[in-house]
């Protein structure tokens, strides 16, 4: 898990493994994340998603940084 920065604890053991090495994977130049939208379904984001720009309606609960990054 050396590569997931985990921003939201509370809600990061229900992430399903799907979604995970679906962040892993589209992770490759640039960190993607793991968000749960307003609806409530949690996906991976590529950039240019962030926490940074987070207009309410997403919850972001981890960041997965690239491979080669480690």
């Amino acid at each position: 898990m050396d590569r997931i920065r985990v921003l939201e604890e509370a809600l990061w053991r229900d992430v399903p493994a799907d979604v995970i090495e679906e962040a892993k994977r589209a992770a490759k130049a640039e960190p993607s994340w793991i968000a749960m939208q307003g609806n409530g379904h949690v996906v991976a984001m590529t950039a240019p998603g962030s926490p940074d720009a987070a207009t309410g309606d997403m919850i972001y609960i981890a960041e997965v940084s690239p491979a080669s990054a480690r």
